[in-house]
Protein backbone atom coordinates (compact mmCIF):
# COMPACT_ATOMS: atom_id res chain seq x y z
CA UNK A 1 0.00 0.00 0.00
CA UNK A 2 1.45 3.06 -0.96
CA UNK A 3 2.65 5.74 2.06
CA UNK A 4 0.17 8.36 2.48
CA UNK A 5 2.13 11.74 2.29
CA UNK A 6 2.60 13.85 5.57
CA UNK A 7 1.08 16.96 4.47
CA UNK A 8 -0.41 18.71 8.10
CA UNK A 9 1.41 18.84 11.19
CA UNK A 10 0.43 16.32 14.06
CA UNK A 11 -2.90 16.84 15.85
CA UNK A 12 -0.85 17.64 19.03
CA UNK A 13 0.77 20.40 17.32
CA UNK A 14 -2.35 21.67 15.16
CA UNK A 15 -4.59 21.45 18.78
CA UNK A 16 -1.66 23.19 20.34
CA UNK A 17 -0.76 26.20 17.70
CA UNK A 18 -4.19 26.72 16.10
CA UNK A 19 -7.35 25.45 18.25
CA UNK A 20 -6.74 26.57 22.00
CA UNK A 21 -5.55 30.03 20.76
CA UNK A 22 -8.99 29.89 19.75
CA UNK A 23 -7.62 32.80 17.08
CA UNK A 24 -8.90 32.19 13.31
CA UNK A 25 -6.31 30.83 11.20
CA UNK A 26 -5.78 29.79 7.45
CA UNK A 27 -3.47 26.60 7.27
CA UNK A 28 -2.30 26.89 3.51
CA UNK A 29 -1.35 23.06 2.41
CA UNK A 30 -0.72 23.58 -0.56
CA UNK A 31 -1.45 26.42 -3.68
CA UNK A 32 -2.20 24.39 -7.14
CA UNK A 33 -4.94 23.27 -6.41
CA UNK A 34 -6.00 25.21 -3.88
CA UNK A 35 -6.32 23.27 -0.25
CA UNK A 36 -6.35 24.68 2.80
CA UNK A 37 -7.33 24.16 6.70
CA UNK A 38 -9.15 27.27 8.80
CA UNK A 39 -10.21 27.03 11.97
CA UNK A 40 -12.67 29.91 13.27
CA UNK A 41 -13.09 32.55 15.87
CA UNK A 42 -12.77 30.37 18.99
CA UNK A 43 -12.44 27.08 17.24
CA UNK A 44 -16.57 27.25 17.16
CA UNK A 45 -15.51 24.97 13.94
CA UNK A 46 -12.35 23.41 11.63
CA UNK A 47 -12.68 22.03 8.62
CA UNK A 48 -10.70 22.13 4.69
CA UNK A 49 -11.35 24.49 2.03
CA UNK A 50 -10.83 22.89 -1.53
CA UNK A 51 -10.85 24.73 -4.72
CA UNK A 52 -13.02 23.45 -7.44
CA UNK A 53 -13.88 24.09 -10.64
CA UNK A 54 -17.60 23.21 -10.26
CA UNK A 55 -20.46 23.24 -8.20
CA UNK A 56 -20.42 20.17 -5.50
CA UNK A 57 -22.99 17.69 -6.78
CA UNK A 58 -25.28 15.91 -4.08
CA UNK A 59 -23.97 12.39 -2.99
CA UNK A 60 -23.63 10.26 -0.33
CA UNK A 61 -20.93 12.23 1.76
CA UNK A 62 -23.75 15.05 2.38
CA UNK A 63 -25.58 12.77 4.64
CA UNK A 64 -22.75 12.76 7.54
CA UNK A 65 -24.52 13.70 10.35
CA UNK A 66 -21.10 15.82 12.15
CA UNK A 67 -19.77 16.56 8.58
CA UNK A 68 -21.12 18.92 6.74
CA UNK A 69 -20.16 20.06 3.26
CA UNK A 70 -20.59 23.78 1.99
CA UNK A 71 -20.19 24.85 -1.45
CA UNK A 72 -18.72 28.65 -1.24
CA UNK A 73 -17.63 31.34 -3.25
CA UNK A 74 -13.99 33.26 -1.95
CA UNK A 75 -12.57 35.66 -3.96
CA UNK A 76 -14.62 34.98 -6.88
CA UNK A 77 -13.56 31.75 -6.77
CA UNK A 78 -15.63 28.34 -6.20
CA UNK A 79 -14.75 25.97 -3.00
CA UNK A 80 -15.71 22.86 -1.26
CA UNK A 81 -15.31 23.17 2.97
CA UNK A 82 -16.20 20.22 4.50
CA UNK A 83 -15.86 20.91 8.76
CA UNK A 84 -17.49 19.91 11.82
CA UNK A 85 -18.18 22.10 14.89
CA UNK A 86 -18.26 19.45 16.92
CA UNK A 87 -15.38 20.05 19.00
CA UNK A 88 -15.48 16.43 20.81
CA UNK A 89 -14.70 14.81 17.52
CA UNK A 90 -11.83 17.55 16.62
CA UNK A 91 -9.66 15.12 16.85
CA UNK A 92 -10.66 12.31 15.21
CA UNK A 93 -11.94 15.07 11.94
CA UNK A 94 -8.74 16.16 11.66
CA UNK A 95 -7.22 12.71 11.20
CA UNK A 96 -9.83 11.93 8.34
CA UNK A 97 -9.65 15.29 6.97
CA UNK A 98 -5.41 14.28 6.92
CA UNK A 99 -6.47 11.61 4.49
CA UNK A 100 -8.85 13.50 2.22
CA UNK A 101 -6.15 16.58 1.76
CA UNK A 102 -3.45 13.49 0.90
CA UNK A 103 -6.14 12.31 -1.84
CA UNK A 104 -6.83 15.62 -2.99
CA UNK A 105 -3.26 17.14 -3.26
CA UNK A 106 -1.47 13.56 -4.15
CA UNK A 107 -3.99 12.05 -6.52
CA UNK A 108 -6.25 14.95 -7.50
CA UNK A 109 -8.99 13.56 -6.09
CA UNK A 110 -12.63 15.13 -5.86
CA UNK A 111 -13.23 16.28 -2.16
CA UNK A 112 -16.25 14.82 -2.06
CA UNK A 113 -15.18 11.45 -3.46
CA UNK A 114 -12.00 11.83 -1.28
CA UNK A 115 -14.14 12.19 1.91
CA UNK A 116 -16.24 9.28 0.94
CA UNK A 117 -13.77 6.87 0.17
CA UNK A 118 -12.19 7.73 3.55
CA UNK A 119 -15.38 7.26 5.31
CA UNK A 120 -16.00 4.35 3.63
CA UNK A 121 -12.42 3.02 4.72
CA UNK A 122 -13.02 4.34 8.04
CA UNK A 123 -15.72 2.21 8.10
CA UNK A 124 -13.77 -0.75 7.23
CA UNK A 125 -11.98 -0.37 9.94
CA UNK A 126 -14.85 -1.33 12.66
CA UNK A 127 -14.77 -4.52 11.06
CA UNK A 128 -11.01 -5.28 11.91
CA UNK A 129 -9.90 -5.85 15.17
CA UNK A 130 -9.57 -2.79 17.00
CA UNK A 131 -6.70 -0.62 17.05
CA UNK A 132 -3.58 -1.38 19.16
CA UNK A 133 -3.73 0.15 22.71
CA UNK A 134 -1.06 2.22 24.05
CA UNK A 135 0.76 -0.10 25.72
CA UNK A 136 1.38 -2.37 22.92
CA UNK A 137 1.99 0.69 20.57
CA UNK A 138 5.04 1.02 23.05
CA UNK A 139 6.13 -1.98 22.92
CA UNK A 140 6.30 -1.71 19.48
CA UNK A 141 7.84 1.04 19.67
CA UNK A 142 10.70 -0.50 21.82
CA UNK A 143 11.12 -3.66 19.35
CA UNK A 144 11.51 -1.04 16.69
CA UNK A 145 14.45 0.53 18.23
CA UNK A 146 15.84 -2.59 19.16
CA UNK A 147 15.61 -3.68 15.60
CA UNK A 148 16.78 -0.61 13.79
CA UNK A 149 19.92 -0.70 15.92
CA UNK A 150 20.62 -4.71 15.17
CA UNK A 151 19.69 -3.91 11.47
CA UNK A 152 22.16 -0.59 11.76
CA UNK A 153 25.32 -2.79 13.13
CA UNK A 154 24.26 -6.29 11.91
CA UNK A 155 22.56 -5.69 8.10
CA UNK A 156 19.00 -6.82 7.30
CA UNK A 157 19.81 -10.28 8.09
CA UNK A 158 19.55 -8.95 11.86
CA UNK A 159 15.62 -8.89 10.67
CA UNK A 160 15.65 -12.95 11.93
CA UNK A 161 16.70 -11.70 15.12
CA UNK A 162 12.96 -10.30 16.13
CA UNK A 163 11.12 -13.67 16.83
CA UNK A 164 8.29 -12.71 19.29
CA UNK A 165 6.02 -12.13 16.05
CA UNK A 166 6.91 -15.75 15.57
CA UNK A 167 5.35 -16.65 18.99
CA UNK A 168 8.72 -17.97 20.21
CA UNK A 169 9.35 -16.87 24.34
CA UNK A 170 10.85 -13.92 24.33
CA UNK A 171 11.32 -10.93 21.57
CA UNK A 172 14.79 -11.26 20.13
CA UNK A 173 17.01 -14.50 19.94
CA UNK A 174 20.94 -13.60 19.08
CA UNK A 175 22.40 -17.20 18.62
CA UNK A 176 21.70 -18.17 22.49
CA UNK A 177 21.26 -14.51 23.90
CA UNK A 178 17.42 -13.74 24.37
CA UNK A 179 16.37 -10.63 24.47
CA UNK A 180 13.17 -9.06 26.17
CA UNK A 181 12.15 -5.50 25.34
CA UNK A 182 9.92 -3.82 27.96
CA UNK A 183 8.99 -0.09 27.71
CA UNK A 184 7.74 2.61 30.41
CA UNK A 185 6.48 6.09 29.61
CA UNK A 186 6.80 6.31 33.82
CA UNK A 187 9.80 8.00 35.29
CA UNK A 188 11.28 4.77 37.06
CA UNK A 189 11.75 1.73 35.44
CA UNK A 190 9.07 -0.53 36.91
CA UNK A 191 7.87 -2.91 33.83
CA UNK A 192 4.70 -5.36 33.61
CA UNK A 193 5.39 -9.10 33.55
CA UNK A 194 3.06 -11.26 31.36
CA UNK A 195 3.04 -14.94 32.58
CA UNK A 196 5.35 -16.99 34.06
CA UNK A 197 7.15 -17.80 31.26
CA UNK A 198 8.19 -13.82 30.30
CA UNK A 199 11.47 -13.89 32.37
CA UNK A 200 12.64 -17.35 32.04
CA UNK A 201 15.18 -18.35 29.39
CA UNK A 202 15.07 -20.55 27.16
CA UNK A 203 16.91 -24.05 27.56
CA UNK A 204 20.39 -23.37 26.99
CA UNK A 205 20.15 -19.81 27.01
CA UNK A 206 20.85 -16.48 28.48
CA UNK A 207 17.79 -13.93 28.77
CA UNK A 208 18.18 -10.03 29.33
CA UNK A 209 15.97 -7.47 29.64
CA UNK A 210 16.22 -4.34 27.69
CA UNK A 211 14.63 -1.54 29.75
CA UNK A 212 13.32 1.45 27.68
CA UNK A 213 12.04 4.83 28.99
CA UNK A 214 10.00 6.49 26.63
CA UNK A 215 8.41 10.07 26.21
CA UNK A 216 5.63 11.51 24.55
CA UNK A 217 7.84 13.71 21.73
CA UNK A 218 5.35 15.94 21.16
CA UNK A 219 6.86 17.86 17.47
CA UNK A 220 9.66 15.65 17.55
CA UNK A 221 10.50 12.17 18.23
CA UNK A 222 9.01 9.61 15.93
CA UNK A 223 6.08 7.86 15.50
CA UNK A 224 5.10 4.13 14.80
CA UNK A 225 4.69 4.88 10.97
CA UNK A 226 7.76 6.46 10.88
CA UNK A 227 10.00 4.44 12.97
CA UNK A 228 8.66 1.61 10.28
CA UNK A 229 9.64 3.66 7.39
CA UNK A 230 12.76 4.22 8.77
CA UNK A 231 13.23 0.53 8.82
CA UNK A 232 11.85 -0.04 5.64
CA UNK A 233 14.41 2.36 4.12
CA UNK A 234 17.40 0.84 5.14
CA UNK A 235 16.06 -2.98 4.15
CA UNK A 236 15.09 -1.36 0.65
CA UNK A 237 17.90 -3.51 -0.68
CA UNK A 238 16.55 -6.38 0.66
CA UNK A 239 13.06 -7.50 -0.33
CA UNK A 240 13.20 -10.42 1.80
CA UNK A 241 13.67 -8.60 4.51
CA UNK A 242 11.04 -6.10 4.16
CA UNK A 243 8.68 -9.16 3.91
CA UNK A 244 9.93 -10.37 6.78
CA UNK A 245 9.54 -7.41 8.77
CA UNK A 246 6.27 -6.42 7.45
CA UNK A 247 4.96 -9.75 7.70
CA UNK A 248 6.11 -9.18 11.82
CA UNK A 249 4.22 -6.13 11.97
CA UNK A 250 1.01 -7.86 10.85
CA UNK A 251 1.81 -10.65 13.08
CA UNK A 252 1.93 -8.12 16.63
CA UNK A 253 -1.33 -6.62 15.28
CA UNK A 254 0.01 -3.52 13.28
CA UNK A 255 -1.72 -2.70 9.99
CA UNK A 256 -0.69 -0.14 7.66
CA UNK A 257 -4.13 1.24 6.54
CA UNK A 258 -4.31 2.24 9.99
CA UNK A 259 -0.94 4.55 10.11
CA UNK A 260 -3.22 7.77 10.39
CA UNK A 261 -4.60 7.22 13.74
CA UNK A 262 -0.98 6.28 15.15
CA UNK A 263 0.42 9.94 15.16
CA UNK A 264 1.46 9.96 18.75
CA UNK A 265 5.36 10.54 18.50
CA UNK A 266 8.04 9.19 20.80
CA UNK A 267 11.61 9.68 22.31
CA UNK A 268 13.87 8.10 24.37
CA UNK A 269 13.69 9.83 27.77
CA UNK A 270 17.07 8.56 29.08
CA UNK A 271 19.75 5.67 27.98
CA UNK A 272 18.35 1.80 27.50
CA UNK A 273 19.58 -0.38 30.17
CA UNK A 274 20.59 -4.03 29.56
CA UNK A 275 19.48 -6.12 32.78
CA UNK A 276 20.67 -9.75 33.25
CA UNK A 277 17.87 -12.13 33.97
CA UNK A 278 19.47 -13.78 36.69
CA UNK A 279 19.29 -14.42 40.86
CA UNK A 280 18.92 -10.77 42.41
CA UNK A 281 16.31 -9.47 39.61
CA UNK A 282 13.02 -9.69 40.50
CA UNK A 283 10.56 -12.42 38.62
CA UNK A 284 8.59 -15.12 38.84
CA UNK A 285 9.12 -18.22 37.17
CA UNK A 286 7.01 -22.24 37.17
CA UNK A 287 10.01 -22.71 40.00
CA UNK A 288 9.24 -20.13 42.14
CA UNK A 289 5.36 -20.68 42.06
CA UNK A 290 6.30 -24.31 42.84
CA UNK A 291 7.90 -23.39 45.94
CA UNK A 292 4.89 -21.82 47.41
CA UNK A 293 3.43 -23.62 50.35
CA UNK A 294 1.20 -26.25 49.66
CA UNK A 295 -1.85 -25.19 51.81
CA UNK A 296 -2.12 -22.21 48.88
CA UNK A 297 -2.21 -25.06 46.05
CA UNK A 298 0.20 -23.50 43.51
CA UNK A 299 -0.26 -25.89 41.01
CA UNK A 300 -3.96 -23.92 40.93
CA UNK A 301 -2.90 -20.55 40.13
CA UNK A 302 -3.49 -19.83 36.61
CA UNK A 303 -2.57 -16.81 34.53
CA UNK A 304 -0.12 -14.16 35.83
CA UNK A 305 0.90 -10.19 35.11
CA UNK A 306 2.72 -8.60 37.54
CA UNK A 307 4.93 -5.55 37.43
CA UNK A 308 8.63 -5.43 38.68
CA UNK A 309 10.65 -2.53 39.73
CA UNK A 310 14.29 -2.84 38.03
CA UNK A 311 15.32 0.68 38.94
CA UNK A 312 19.35 0.50 38.96
CA UNK A 313 19.78 -2.48 37.71
CA UNK A 314 21.48 -3.87 34.82
CA UNK A 315 24.34 -1.42 32.68
CA UNK A 316 23.33 1.09 30.13
CA UNK A 317 24.15 1.91 26.77
CA UNK A 318 27.73 3.48 25.79
CA UNK A 319 28.90 1.26 28.62
CA UNK A 320 31.55 -2.16 27.42
CA UNK A 321 28.81 -4.41 28.90
CA UNK A 322 26.09 -3.01 27.06
CA UNK A 323 27.78 -3.04 24.10
CA UNK A 324 28.96 -6.72 24.14
CA UNK A 325 25.63 -7.69 23.62
CA UNK A 326 24.07 -4.48 21.57
CA UNK A 327 26.92 -3.15 19.61
CA UNK A 328 27.03 0.77 19.26
CA UNK A 329 25.20 2.29 15.96
CA UNK A 330 26.94 5.49 14.23
CA UNK A 331 23.17 6.48 14.63
CA UNK A 332 20.89 6.24 17.47
CA UNK A 333 17.52 5.03 15.99
CA UNK A 334 14.31 6.80 17.13
CA UNK A 335 15.93 9.15 19.98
Amino acid sequence: MTETPILLPDWASFERDYIESGIPHLFVVCSAPSVSMFVDQGADRIGARFEVSSAKADNQAAALAQIHIDDVVRDGRRHIEIWTDARHLFANFYRLTSEIVASVVKDRADPETALTEAVARWDALLTRPSLMSEETQAGLFGELWLLERLIAVQGPDAVEAWVGPVRQPHDFRLGDVELEVKTTSGSTRIHTVNGLGQLQPSLDCSLYLLSLKLANAGAGGRSLPEAIAAIEGILAASPSAIQRFQSGLAAVGYDTRDALLYSRKRRLRDAPVLIPVTDGMPRLTPDAIAQIAARFVPERIGKIVYEIDVEGCGFPDGSDAFHALIPAALTTPGA
